[in-house]
């Protein structure tokens, strides 16, 4: 994958996709500030104020389908059945991390002040969760019940505002939110290894959600270098590693068997990151040997993101925001990733990006879903520019 940037050409094709990636980021950035950072989300359907009067409402089963109907009818039936716009924490922390990305403080920190009114009440330390009740097929969550995963991209957002203004106050919640999941989400432990649960009281033995844990505890470690976070970041690392398979893949769950794009691109930001933040380089065969299989499987010749390894749909754009992510992160193990990064975010803003500014959701083999989801969509691109628009000022 390596290659040179000498000929006047190359330089040439740089500059073109760095002013490309700029416009698309105004125009995006434009769009999300008038919406004030709010929006629906793909989950969002039993907000629907129908539904809270509504008979099926108490049938899991109406529920399921109900949310399900949402997510993927290309229609948006939003405004119909009353599902207002909000603030999606998880989305909210993407925003923060894009705005510090591009040297826009003070807007950072008033996403943060409203992340903070929305942080879970009932625990003694900071906890997100989503603004929407949410109905697997198990069981029904309701909203604001907090899990590791959002809170881990707060706790992220948080540090990136700490790195960039020195304001300890950020620190400190940032390690209260760590020691959220520390008390109240490892579902087990032993001797060796650990496994996060994604929210109080589930059992799914998810992956990501441990290598996101066990990273952000890292990243906490490179600063205090408090040992103990360091041990319990490397046991929940090696449950995760232990599930990766001869061919390099993770499937998303011991139980739940399909290998995808954007999860396998968490896996590997998390895994890059933590031996970064530790300086502990155990897992560098198995990072490059994961990260060869994400560029080879994953993605189509002009950069479209299959969704599985095994299926091209549905094309998502949260596949797109993460490959940027991924490519940038694990810049130390591919000197083209910049020039690569580039041609995702040029493959999604040819095919994606609407004339207003904001991102489609997702293209099938018969329509494109162009509902314009707040968090999925807007809150990942934003992050993903404007992380590439700072790579190439560097």
């Amino acid at each position: 994958m390596n290659c040179w940037h000498n000929s006047v050409h190359e330089r040439n094709d740089m500059s073109t996709q760095e002013e490309k990636t700029r416009k698309a980021l105004d125009s995006l950035s434009r769009y999300c500030k008038a919406m004030g950072y709010q929006g629906w989300d793909n989950f969002d359907g039993l907000n629907s104020r129908i539904v809270d009067s509504a008979p099926f409402h108490y049938s899991y089963i109406l529920r399921l389908i109900w949310i399900q109907f949402f997510k993927r009818f290309p229609l948006n039936l939003r405004k119909l059945t009353l599902v207002p716009k909000g603030y999606n924490p998880k989305g909210l922390a993407l925003f923060v991390s894009g705005l510090v990305y591009s040297g826009q403080y003070d807007e950072a920190k008033s996403l943060i002040d409203i992340l903070m009114k929305l942080s879970s009440p009932g625990y003694n330390n900071v906890c997100w969760g989503y603004n929407f009740d949410w109905q697997s097929r198990k069981f029904l969550t309701p909203k604001s019940t907090p899990n590791l995963v959002v809170t881990v991209f707060v706790v992220n957002a948080l540090l990136d505002y700490y790195k960039a203004t020195g304001d300890h106050k950020y620190f400190d919640l940032a390690v209260s939110g760590c020691n959220f999941y520390l008390d109240n989400l490892i579902l087990f432990e032993d001797p060796d290894s650990l496994c996060f649960q994604y929210m109080p009281g589930s059992r799914g033995k998810v992956y990501n959600v441990s290598m996101l844990g066990a990273t952000a505890l890292a990243r906490v470690y490179q600063i205090n270098r408090e040992r103990a976070l360091y041990d319990k970041s490397k046991k929940a690392m090696i449950y995760a590693i232990r599930a990766l398979q001869k061919d390099y893949s993770w499937t998303y769950a011991e139980n739940r068997k399909f290998i995808d794009n954007f999860h396998t691109g968490f896996n590997l930001v998390s895994l890059c990151k933590w031996m970064e933040y530790t300086d502990d380089y155990c897992w560098e065969r198995e990072l490059k040997g994961a990260y060869n299989y994400y560029l080879k499987t994953f993605w189509l010749e002009n950069w479209c993101p299959k969704y599985y390894h095994n299926s091209l749909y549905p094309i998502d754009i949260h596949c797109s925001a993460q490959g940027i992510v991924t490519l940038l992160k694990l810049m130390p193990y591919n000197t083209n990733s910049i020039e690569l990064a580039g041609k995702i975010a040029d493959w999604a803003i040819n095919n994606m990006q609407d004339n207003s500014g904001y991102f489609y959701y997702q293209k099938t083999r018969f329509y494109t879903n162009s509902i314009p989801y707040m968090r999925w969509s807007q809150a990942w691109m934003f992050y993903a520019l404007s992380m590439l628009n700072y790579s190439y000022t560097q």
